[in-house]
């Protein structure tokens, strides 16, 4: 849980909330449904995926602004639209967070619409 350079592993102290879409015995591979004494993190709902269902935060966002997809397929959907995930990435400047660190991560930000700085490639300029 230390180790996580992203502060994303949770200890669950108390009774964790239940989700509706888990009929299932606590797994060690899923984590679901949350275990009293447990540490866990995010694996975007693998048992749902396997239904062919997207994780409930990206249907529940009442904005709309997460997506999920596969890089490979370059489509990613928010549960309303399908679009191509490197249009999404190029368009709005998408960015992987803590990158440097060589973790490799497989999840994309977004900045603001209205950001105050223009987009440039990695290669636009060979001096930075």
């Amino acid at each position: 849980m230390a180790a996580c350079p992203y502060s994303a592993r949770v200890f669950n102290w108390g009774k964790p909330k239940e989700l509706d879409d888990y009929n299932n015995e606590y797994s060690p591979e899923t984590s679901v449904p949350s275990k009293v004494g447990t540490v866990e993190k995010c694996d975007f709902c693998p048992d749902l995926l396997r239904q062919r269902k997207l994780p409930p935060c990206i249907t529940d966002c009442p904005n709309g602004v997460l997506y999920f997809g596969d890089a490979i397929d370059d489509t990613v959907t928010n549960g309303v639209e399908t679009v191509r995930l490197s249009k999404l990435l190029r368009d709005k400047a998408g960015y992987r967070y803590l990158e440097e660190l060589g973790t490799q991560p497989n999840v994309y930000y977004l900045p603001p619409v209205d950001r105050m700085f223009p987009f440039k490639e990695k290669n636009d300029n060979p001096d930075t």
